[in-house]
């Protein structure tokens, strides 16, 4: 007869050996530098002369950024977060720049101003609270950029969805469309 009570033991702690040495294997090989795909897209990003694929790309290069720089506001280093910022601001204003210089119509070819302003938009929350995180007394270089950022979101929401000219549109009823006599 086999006792099962003894092998039992035997596979925990092979199970927690295993385990262990995953986990100082991990320790050993140290963080994987996470400044490394921003410099990668950084390069891309303005190394990139397509208009079109440049402001497709600006979305995870603006993702890249705000990553970094809560993570430096996080880590108190206020300082290195207002270059990042300006960074991010300029980026998405070249995007948009050489989009609009193509002379293309958005509303009809939207491909590139739709990607930025689904980013712009999804990312207005993030850039708030960077602005909202730093110091009060450092906060007021951010605010003129910020500004932009949410003016640019507007602009393209704008131009990607036109309204009707006038002439389209219904006329107004009558305040009383059957005058009783």
């Amino acid at each position: 007869m086999r006792r099962w009570g003894t092998r039992y033991p035997i596979c925990v702690r092979f199970v927690a050996t295993a385990f262990f040495a995953l986990l100082a294997a991990a320790i050993s090989a140290g963080p994987i530098p996470a400044s490394q795909p921003l410099e990668r897209l950084r390069e891309e990003f303005q190394q990139e002369t397509d208009p079109v694929q440049r402001a497709k790309l600006f979305p995870k290069f603006g993702s890249a950024l705000l990553a970094e720089m809560k993570k430096r506001e996080e880590a108190k280093e206020f300082e290195g977060v207002l270059p990042l910022f300006l960074e991010y601001h300029d980026g998405a204003a070249a995007a948009y720049s050489g989009l609009a210089a193509t002379g293309r119509d958005p509303g009809k070819q939207s491909a590139g101003f739709r990607e930025l302003e689904m980013h712009l938009r999804k990312s207005l929350h993030q850039v708030n609270d960077i602005v909202f995180g730093m110091p009060f007394d450092e906060r007021e270089p951010l605010r003129k950029p910020q500004k932009d950022i949410e003016e640019l979101d507007n602009r393209l929401v704008k131009e990607l969805f036109p309204r009707r000219s006038k002439a389209h549109d219904t006329p107004p009823s009558a305040a009383n469309p059957h005058p009783q006599e």
